[in-house]
């Protein structure tokens, strides 16, 4: 157990400020319109159990297909580090996303958000299209950011008119300014042929 808990950490550590950490924030906005409060800690142990699984299941797509990128810009990381297996890793995403998905099964409020992350992360992962600026970032980070919003609200509260609106906005902002965390994998994206902003703006 200790040794899963160190892997999951190895692989996901750099993403809890963008999936962990935003999720558990804007969940407090859902748990102010509560009128029964005994119920948020359970509520929010809830959510926990969604968004592990959520950039578990992300982190292991990534890296199971970036190996090469990783090598050059994150060594680090539990597959170039040579710490896990690309097996071990593949398998690991197997039970991963059957998890995923049974939590979306067990509770059917959270289904769109979990089946939207899914096809995002395919998009990104398993696609040629996810190498590109406009789909990675422009696309799938405004989808990505509306599932991990609305089930981080919804797995909390029911979502109100003023919460969707928010997480809409909220949503098409990240899709147009998260082209800056591009900036620190430069060399790694050129390398496996990325077309990022950086890239392209500086190859102009």
């Amino acid at each position: 157990l200790v040794h899963e808990l160190d892997v999951f950490l190895g692989f996901s550590w750099r993403d809890w400020s963008t999936t962990l950490i935003p999720g558990s924030i804007f969940s407090i906005g859902a748990m102010r319109t509560l009128s029964h409060k005994p119920t948020i800690f359970q509520s929010y142990l809830f959510l926990v159990l969604w968004l592990t699984p959520y950039i578990y299941f992300f982190n292991l797509s990534n890296q199971i297909t970036g190996i090469d990128e990783d090598r050059i810009d994150k060594p680090d990381r539990p597959i170039p580090s040579g710490k896990v297996t690309v097996a071990g890793a593949k398998l690991r995403w197997a039970l991963v996303l059957a998890v995923f998905l049974s939590i979306a099964v067990y509770e059917p409020t959270l289904q769109p958000e979990t089946i939207c992350w899914v096809l995002t992360v395919a998009l990104l992962c398993a696609t040629p299209f996810g190498n590109h600026w406009f789909v990675k970032n422009c696309v799938a980070m405004s989808t990505g950011t509306w599932a991990l919003l609305g089930a981080s609200w919804k797995a909390i509260a029911p979502l109100t008119p003023h919460s969707e609106r928010y997480i809409l906005a909220i949503s098409l902002w990240a899709g147009l300014m998260t082209h800056i965390q591009d900036l620190r994998d430069m060399k790694g994206d050129a390398a496996v042929g990325r077309q990022t902003l950086p890239l392209v703006l500086g190859s102009t």
